[in-house]
């Protein structure tokens, strides 16, 4: 079996994906912009053949390099990344050399937050209204019905990247002043964030899923620079499950990681704010491990090399969360001092890839333990101010 992985080696952990298809069995074959002297030791041994292709965003250079491949290996089996950055372009060479999986007409459709409301009604999950931004006069029939703030988005994106919010009629004509024909205006939805995250296999049965609660929306990190936080929850909110798995079903995906984020209003409803067809950013793969004691990398190569696994049951044992700290900001308690203080709560430190720094700080902590009120406190003790 042939599995051709683009940029294995970034971000940080994609080699996990890679190393667990060559521990299957499975050919695997590296498309990336790292120089191969840099790949990490394991990921090196675990690729067939890895192409150097430092311009691999122009889609010339990438099929290109997928067809040398095609031509020394045979047909591609599976063509995969794991990364938003590369859907579209995963869409396209899957079109090219007739590989199974999302194709581009499919990825548009995951990637559209319009596209995505309308699944999610076939499954009768709420989302909020929404207009295009190149209308002005039904962005501005949105704020006469819902009122401020709006919050203006681009329709296919990740990361809050390029989104903001208006808070009165001045700011919203100087923002429609602005052309933006890839943007959509929402109401603003008050509540916590809280996701259905998990894995499908090849029948689109849930093989593995848990849920990750966040302190605030990553709009809100972005443009403030705040310490951000989240951690996961030991049991899955029923209605957050039910709701998710209508709309996991409802798109119809098969053999991939998928993460869903939701609002939940105060008074506990929920409003689905997108789907993403790929496995939760950052370290959360990671943390998914650390809090059920399973290798999650194992069982996406299970999927992806054929198997149907099932359900995996398993006991989502700790709590496992992620706080952020900023070089720029100065901490109550020094990174020294904090050691000893976290104790067998702190897990690991990282050090946050620059193009991610903005959502999730400079440096992560990464903590577990089975009682939430004691991850809170761990989370206060990193992020305390000085």
């Amino acid at each position: 079996m042939n599995v051709v992985f683009l940029s294995p080696a970034f971000p940080p952990g994609s080699h996990l994906f890679c190393t667990a298809l060559a521990a299957r069995g499975v050919r695997v074959l590296g498309i990336g912009d790292e120089p191969a002297h840099a790949l990490p030791p394991e990921l090196a041994a675990a690729l067939t053949e890895y192409v150097f292709a430092p311009e691999m965003a122009d889609d010339r250079v990438l099929h290109a390099a997928v067809a040398g491949l095609v031509a020394r290996h045979g047909a591609i089996d599976r063509l995969e990344s794991n990364g938003e950055h590369w859907l579209d372009a995963e869409g396209r060479l899957r079109d090219a050399f007739d590989v199974p999986g999302l194709r581009t007409e499919e990825v548009r459709l995951f990637r559209s937050k319009r596209g995505m409301a309308e699944r999610f009604a076939s499954a009768g999950v709420e989302t909020p209204p929404s207009a295009a931004c190149d209308s002005p006069a039904a962005v501005r029939g949105l704020a006469q019905r819902h009122g401020f703030p709006l919050v203006f988005k681009p329709d296919t994106g990740s990361g809050a990247a390029d989104t903001f919010a208006v808070h009165d009629q001045d700011a919203l004509s100087r923002a429609l002043c602005v052309p933006r024909p890839h943007h959509i205006v929402q109401p603003f939805v008050e509540g916590e964030i809280v996701t259905f995250d998990g894995l499908v296999d090849d029948g689109g049965e849930i093989v593995m899923s848990t849920s990750h609660a966040y302190d605030m929306g990553i709009m809100e990190v972005r443009q403030a620079a705040l310490d951000g936080h989240y951690y996961s929850l030991r049991v899955i909110p029923a209605a957050i499950e039910e709701q998710g798995r209508r709309a996991v079903a409802a798109f119809g995906l098969r053999q991939r990681f998928f993460h869903v984020e939701f609002f939940v209003r105060p008074d506990g409803s929920l409003v689905a704010l997108e789907m993403n067809v790929r496995p939760p950013g950052g370290f959360t793969t990671d943390m998914m491990n650390y809090a059920g004691d399973i290798d999650v990398y194992a069982l996406w190569a299970a999927v992806i090399a054929g198997d149907s696994p099932g359900a995996v049951e398993y006991e989502r044992r700790f709590h496992v969360a992620h706080a952020g700290r900023r070089q720029a900001r100065s901490y109550r308690h020094p990174h020294d001092a904090l050691l000893p203080m976290l104790g067998a709560t702190l897990l690991e430190t990282r050090a946050v890839p620059p193009a991610f720094a903005a959502t999730m700080g400079d440096v992560a902590y990464l903590l577990r333990h089975p009682d939430l009120d004691a991850v809170r406190a761990a989370i206060a003790d990193v992020q305390a101010p000085a």
